[in-house]
């Protein structure tokens, strides 16, 4: 009887434990994308890389306001759900069929939030 109650509440313990686990985890592969993409961004950017950056982001808004488009439209959290994953999904794709990673894609994106030049040469290739 002693071994069963142990075993149960150590089998307990484990379950809640366990979004614990998963969130530090989470946590720590975030600091580590981050760290990554801060890595990338200290890089020099190629016109081309740029010129593939502008494509991919022309065509993720697109993917965006398709996506907020069919949401409002949504009957319930699950075909929500469905509608994003379908989206990041439809963005993975548009930024790997532009030529560059997504690693790429997000260190560009950073480069361009926090470096103006950098913000002006994406803009002047999308107009």
């Amino acid at each position: 009887m002693f071994k069963r109650t142990f075993a149960l509440s150590a089998i307990a313990a484990a379950l809640f434990s366990m979004p614990a686990l998963a969130q530090e985890q989470q946590q720590d592969q975030q600091a580590y994308a981050q760290q990554q993409m801060e890595e990338m961004a200290n890089e020099p950017v190629s016109d081309e890389q740029l010129e593939q950056f502008a494509d991919a982001l022309d065509e993720i808004e697109r993917i965006n306001d398709e996506f907020v488009a069919e949401l409002e439209q949504a009957e319930n959290q699950e075909e929500a759900q469905e509608l994003q994953i379908a989206a990041q999904s439809e963005m993975v794709e548009a930024v790997e069929n532009s030529g560059l990673s997504v690693e790429e894609y997000n260190a560009i994106a950073y480069r361009m939030q926090n470096d103006p030049e950098i913000q002006q040469r994406i803009e002047e290739l999308r107009s």
